[in-house]
């Protein structure tokens, strides 16, 4: 959170913009990222990060 509060405590437009637009650009690909190759549920057999324990 530092990272807008110091830019929009300095007073400088152009470094409030850039962190709209960086923000809103991490926003959009966060959103359109494939959520497919999800590996961490045990759904389907072949391995995985949390598997049960047997």
């Amino acid at each position: 959170m530092a990272e807008f509060i110091d830019p929009i405590a300095s007073g400088s437009s152009l470094s409030l913009l850039g962190s709209l637009v960086g923000a809103a650009a991490v926003g959009i690909f966060a959103l359109w990222q494939n959520d497919t190759e999800n590996d961490d549920d045990d759904s389907s057999p072949g391995g995985g990060l949390m598997q049960p324990i047997a």
